[in-house]
């Protein structure tokens, strides 16, 4: 958690004072960094009955990686909401990444920091949304499957779904959506179809990135 927050240095594993007076937060105000699985107090005994420690703290991402079991290098796993996002376990090394990912603490225990690298795709889900709310194409997000298999093939329809611009690999904030390969045939099967196939290649840019950072993925694990 506390790498999330642009004031911890991941390297030296300890709050930076520059990057606190670059965004002008006080040293003192900021929590002791505890591992993963740390001792971090007790809870209120009028919650349960009883004052059970807390011994863990991990948020997001960083639970993701975790409850996805990705505790060996190379071990990715990739999270489908409103975005995507992609983390790869790099074991001790904190990678720097050549093609646009993110470098990250992904959990650390017994005091050992585990480095992870990160891709975010700003829309997977919402583009589902979308097409739900914003199009009218489906009264349920469940019916997009139905749709989208009643087609053998795309015909040649593909979405950006830059609705909110490009996360990673790209970075593009400025990129707006479109659909390319409309006909007279084209429906709204054709729109579902190409926004879910989207989420695809969008996973499939964030692998590529990966592979050239030199992280060969040993499997992919989805939540």
């Amino acid at each position: 958690n506390a790498s999330r927050t642009s004031l911890y240095n991941i390297r030296k594993g300890m709050w930076d004072p520059d990057l606190c007076q670059l965004f002008n937060v006080p040293m003192a105000m900021l929590a002791d960094v505890k591992d993963s699985a740390g001792y971090f107090g007790d809870c209120p005994a009028e919650i349960f009955g009883q004052a059970f420690p807390i011994c863990g703290v991990a948020g997001d991402q960083h639970a993701a990686t975790i409850g996805q079991a990705c505790f060996t290098k190379g071990s990715i796993k990739s999270t489908y909401g409103t975005g995507c996002f992609m983390l790869a376990n790099t074991g001790q090394e904190c990678l720097l990444s050549e093609n646009n990912l993110l470098s990250t603490i992904a959990y650390q225990i017994n005091g050992q920091v585990t480095y992870g690298l990160e891709g975010s795709i700003f829309i997977s889900g919402a583009v589902i949304q979308w097409l739900r709310d914003g199009m009218g194409f489906l009264s349920g997000a469940a019916e997009s499957e139905v749709l989208a298999t009643s087609l053998s093939n795309n015909e040649g329809v593909y979405m950006v779904p830059a609705l909110t611009g490009l996360g990673a690999p790209h970075w593009s904030p400025s990129a707006r959506g479109a659909i390319f390969g409309l006909t007279r045939d084209t429906g709204p099967a054709h729109f579902v179809r190409a926004a879910l196939e989207s989420v695809a290649f969008q996973t499939y840019d964030l692998i590529q990135a990966m592979r050239a950072d030199g992280i060969e993925p040993k499997g992919l694990r989805v939540d």
